[in-house]
């Protein structure tokens, strides 16, 4: 059941790694995606060096405005040596690529995925804090979180692109993820907080190796 869980040790090594060609509107908008990505990835392994060089690509692919100006205040925080700080203000610029794309009307596959995550917030927080699986209204609303997220991780499988969909790590992922899910609900109807847990944790490893590798 926990295999996925031993996924985590290759998440770093995965969101490091460029990839595969997608579809996109422009070119550019898959440079700036992996680009943003491996500044993430090398952030997460304290890898200072390799992050200052992916945010100066991006700094330079950016246009005059707020995400290279966000982009910039990551590289300044590389730069002094605070790589937390790095890493927050990397993980925003995600979310402001996300926003500008949303008001240009575009839309690219790291969003479905990104969708993803928030769904699954609200199913983690059964991870987070244990629930009261003897309530009734407490069963209902996990399952009916655990199949918010199974639909997500559903489109997000229909909408990638032909060369990550055939990707063996993204369908380790997509599988490995709605194969807990469908078994979810028997841990709660059992109240079998132990089982549910388990899937949980094995849940939020698959969801992180999703946004890391393809958010």
């Amino acid at each position: 059941m926990l295999g996925g869980v031993m996924l985590v040790a290759a998440a770093l090594v995965l969101a490091a790694a460029p990839l595969p060609a997608q579809t996109r509107t422009d070119a550019t908008d898959a440079t700036v995606l992996a680009d943003r990505r491996l500044a993430a990835g090398y952030l997460r392994t304290g890898n200072a060096e390799l992050a200052a060089l992916a945010l100066e690509r991006l700094v330079k692919a950016l246009p005059d405005g707020p995400l290279r100006a966000r982009a910039g205040a990551a590289l300044a925080a590389v730069d002094t040596g605070d790589l937390t700080a790095a890493g927050e203000e990397t993980e925003r610029l995600a979310d402001d690529m996300a926003k500008a794309r949303r008001t240009a009307g575009r839309r690219v596959f790291a969003d479905c995925v990104r969708e993803l995550s928030a769904v699954y917030a609200t199913l983690d927080a059964s991870r987070t804090r244990a629930p009261d699986l003897t309530r009734p209204e407490v069963r209902a609303e996990i399952v009916k979180a655990a199949a918010a997220t199974d639909a997500a991780f559903a489109l997000c499988d229909g909408e990638a692109p032909a060369d990550i969909k055939a990707d063996p790590d993204f369908r380790r992922l997509v599988d490995g993820s709605r194969a807990s899910l469908a078994r979810l609900p028997e841990a709660v109807a059992t109240t079998d907080r132990d089982m549910l847990h388990r899937f949980l944790i094995e849940l939020r490893a698959f969801e992180q190796l999703m946004r890391f590798r393809f958010g």
